[in-house]
This record gives C-alpha cells, structure tokens and sequence, in this order.
C-alpha cells in the first residue's frame, strides 16, 4: 500500500513537472524565433542601405531609406517598391 502511494505521488509530480515543461517550451520558442528572425531582418536590412549607399548618391540613398523605413512603419511595401521600380526606369534612360 505504501509503495503504491509513492507510486502515485511520483506519477503525479512527474506529470506536473512534465506540463510545466511544455508551457514554458512554446513561449520560449517563440522567443527564440522572434529574436532570430529580427536579426536576420536586421542585418538584411543593414547590407541593402549599405548597397544602396554606394550604389546611388547620398540624397537619393536618403530618400530610398525614408521609403524603406515608412514602408517596414505602415506595412506596406508600396512607397518603397515605386521608388525602386522609378529608380529603375531613370537608370536605364
């Protein structure tokens, strides 16, 4: 009888250890991969204004990271999209 209540007191714990373990898990992943792909955002987005600076002069590269900049603060990539294709377009000219 003794052991029997161990047993239960044991399977008892073990689960709840083991429930604890899964909520913590997804939170943690979560985490985890926000933090991972708003670095790689991050860098993304370093190396593109860096191209862009040497690429084009410093007034257009202003402007080109203004677009860049309200297009990722208002969720669309509109502003920024016209101004690469109209950058394009007077390249080719």
């Amino acid at each position: 009888m003794f052991a029997g209540g161990i047993n239960t007191t044991m399977k008892s714990q073990t689960k709840s250890l083991l429930e604890s373990l899964v909520d913590l898990h997804p939170s943690q992943d979560t985490s985890l991969i926000i933090e991972s792909r708003g670095s790689h955002i991050i860098a993304s987005a370093i190396a593109l204004l860096e191209t862009i600076e040497e690429e084009y002069g410093q007034q257009l590269a202003e402007n080109l990271e203004k677009r860049l900049l309200s297009s990722i603060r208002n969720k669309n990539n509109g502003k920024f999209t016209r101004a690469t294709k109209a950058l394009g377009k007077l390249t080719k000219n």
